[in-house]
């Protein structure tokens, strides 16, 4: 019975011993493999893990400062010799990257890429390195804009061209010369400026070219449309000799000058302050009787209101109307009451619109004799009419006649200081002729002339 127990002893202690030694065995090889993958891992604690690319270049086993210079070398220095170009034409612009300061963000995709799986368990990031799973890394590309602008600017300035409208000149009395208007072209901006945005980039083997958008400005008078003036349709004129000083025929003719090979085309309003301008020193203007209020004194540009009554009737004999027009407040000794047309820069104006459907020609000339013409052409077709001005004087204002009592002439002696003028109110109508037939009778204007006052003195001296 005592062998047969003891038996059973030594087995199971024998069994305790043969357990014991594979634990321990295992214990000891768990301890050397993961002594073995402690210094492997620890082998690659400065090395970026493997399968770490950035933009498909493989960093696996480099240090920080290795990926730093392969990356640089690939694509920090490549990008400023990478090309951008716009085609204008058959111009091209390359644009100039280091310009763009354009860089990548190298320094923080390597770190980046040398800190993944840093952070894993042991056996996690020994897993990761065998693997060669890794990951792909994108480097970020930026620029700054502000040279965009520039490269556009100087392509714009070097590709933009106005239009170029016809010119109609006057060669001779009546005959004309019509020169051809040019297209411009302007460069679309904005679309270009979006095109190179959305093609800059840091793929450093691309090399794009941009087509510009060009659009093309067509001339607002065309030749076709200035070949239909072909005739005088209308002429007025008045003499400025009789109560012309020098100083008034220098601004008459002045303002003729300014006036002289005006064009208006259908639609246009013609306006004699924009036309003439300031009436100033500078410009040549001399100080010479004009109308202010109900009395006649000098003032710079006296005479130039000759200029725009003239004008306003040879428009009129053309049968287009008004758009602003103001009589003198006292009668001319040029032209009949109702028929003039006042100005004053910046307050009064004359203007007329060209309703036809062709351009006019206004043509000024003074003569050495003091003769003042205005000339309007147009197009033959429409010289089938003729028109008459109508004045009415249907109102005598009688002037007031203010007496002073003198004490320096003799009493009952009256002598009259200045005569007064009686003012009037004047209907004023176009008659519109065809074939020597009236057509049309046409109000026009409702003016009043003021009076101006006598002055009589009479003596009270005893």
């Amino acid at each position: 019975m005592r062998n047969s127990k003891a038996k059973k002893n030594d087995k199971k202690k024998k069994t305790i011993i043969i357990i014991s030694s594979l634990l321990l065995a295992v214990l000891f090889g768990i301890s050397v493999y993961m002594g073995y993958i402690y210094k492997y891992v620890s082998s690659w604690n400065n090395y970026i893990y493997t399968g770490i690319k950035v933009e498909s270049l493989d960093l696996s086993g480099k240090t920080k400062e290795e990926a730093t210079s392969m990356l640089k070398e690939k694509y920090g220095e490549a990008i400023l010799n990478k090309k951008l170009s716009v085609k204008v034409f058959d111009k091209v612009y390359d644009m100039d990257y280091s310009k763009l300061n354009s860089q990548y963000n190298i320094e923080e995709v390597v770190e980046e890429a040398f800190n993944y799986g840093k952070d894993n368990q042991m056996l996690s990031k020994y897993k990761l390195i065998k693997k060669q799973s890794g990951k792909e890394i994108a480097l970020n590309f930026t620029y700054d804009p502000a040279y965009i602008d520039e490269f556009i600017a100087n392509i714009a300035s070097e590709n933009n061209s106005n239009a170029t409208n016809a010119k109609l000149t006057m060669v001779s009395s009546g005959k004309f010369q019509v020169s051809e208007g040019k297209n411009g072209y302007a460069l679309d901006e904005e679309k270009l400026k979006n095109d190179i945005i959305s093609n800059i980039n840091g793929k450093v083997e691309e090399e794009v070219v941009v087509e510009a958008k060009v659009d093309e400005t067509k001339p607002t008078v065309t030749a076709e449309e200035l070949n239909k003036v072909n005739s005088k349709i209308a002429t007025f004129s008045t003499n400025y000799a009789h109560n012309s000083t020098n100083e008034r025929a220098v601004n008459v003719e002045l303002s003729t000058k300014a006036i002289n090979g005006t064009v208006l085309m259908p639609g246009e309003v013609f306006s004699y302050n924009d036309i003439v301008g300031e009436r100033t020193r500078e410009r040549g203007y001399k100080d010479a009787p004009v109308i202010v209020g109900n009395k006649v004194e000098d003032d710079l540009g006296g005479g130039i209101c000759q200029v725009s009554s003239t004008l306003y009737q040879a428009v009129l004999r053309t049968g287009l109307k008004s758009v602003e027009r103001y009589n003198h407040s006292l009668g001319t000794s040029y032209l009949s009451l109702g028929l003039d047309a006042t100005v004053a820069y910046g307050s009064l104006d004359y203007k007329f619109k060209n309703t036809f459907d062709f351009p006019i020609y206004i043509e000024g000339i003074t003569t050495p004799n003091r003769m003042l013409y205005f000339n309007i052409y147009g197009n033959s077709a429409s010289t089938g009419r003729t028109y008459e001005m109508v004045t009415e004087v249907y109102e005598h204002i009688k002037a007031p006649v203010k007496t002073i009592q003198d004490p320096n002439l003799p009493e009952g002696q009256t002598v009259v200081e200045k005569n007064g003028v009686d003012g009037s109110k004047v209907k004023v109508y176009r008659k519109t002729y065809e074939n020597n037939v009236l057509i049309d009778t046409e109000f026009l204007s409702n003016d009043v002339y003021k009076a101006i006052d006598g002055i009589v003195r009479v003596g009270t001296k005893k």
